[in-house]
């Protein structure tokens, strides 16, 4: 089961990254909603936003196995939340590559 949610918060951030790349070819970075995102990206270029979004998945799904032993509940709400996050930003930027 653990596999299983660890693959949607994989997934959800995947979805989020590649749609962010395509966003950025077409659009450019100004259209990203995200302040951190871009200010990482414009600083820093587009390796240390890949290491920042690699770590924070792997950060989310760490906690995600390390706390569900003693706190399932509270494990879950920050599996959730972390797959919402990646579900959100895919959302915003296929909307802005569509419009």
């Amino acid at each position: 089961m653990a596999a299983v949610a660890i693959g949607i918060l994989i997934l959800a951030h995947i979805a989020d990254y590649a749609t962010f790349v395509v966003m950025i070819a077409q659009e450019g970075i100004g259209t990203e909603l995200n302040p951190i995102v871009a200010t990482l990206f414009e600083d820093w270029g587009m390796e240390l936003l890949t290491m920042a979004k690699f770590s924070t998945v792997l950060l989310v799904a760490a906690v995600f196995l390390v706390v569900g032993k003693e706190r399932p509940r509270v494990a879950a709400v920050v599996l959730g939340f972390g797959v919402s996050i990646g579900v959100l930003g895919a959302y915003s930027n296929i909307l802005t590559i569509a419009s």
